[in-house]
């Protein structure tokens, strides 16, 4: 059985976050202070929902709904 890349919900929204942030970086409604500081907290977010990666956070169907 072939093994299918998995994507939890939570780094999609992070991810759409950031391109949220440089949209609004490249509108200048946002200066690069700002723009540095929102980019390396969401960074650190990611990473920190990497790391919870395991074979249980994986099998775990509430880590995929997307809440709109």
């Amino acid at each position: 059985m072939e093994k299918v890349n998995k994507i939890p919900s939570r780094i999609i929204e992070l991810e759409t976050s950031i391109k949220l942030v440089e949209y609004l970086k490249r509108k200048n409604v946002i200066d690069d202070g700002m723009y540095n500081f929102c980019i390396n907290k969401l960074l650190n977010k990611i990473i920190l929902e990497k790391s919870k990666i395991n074979d249980d956070y994986i099998n775990n169907i509430n880590n995929y709904k997307i809440l709109t």
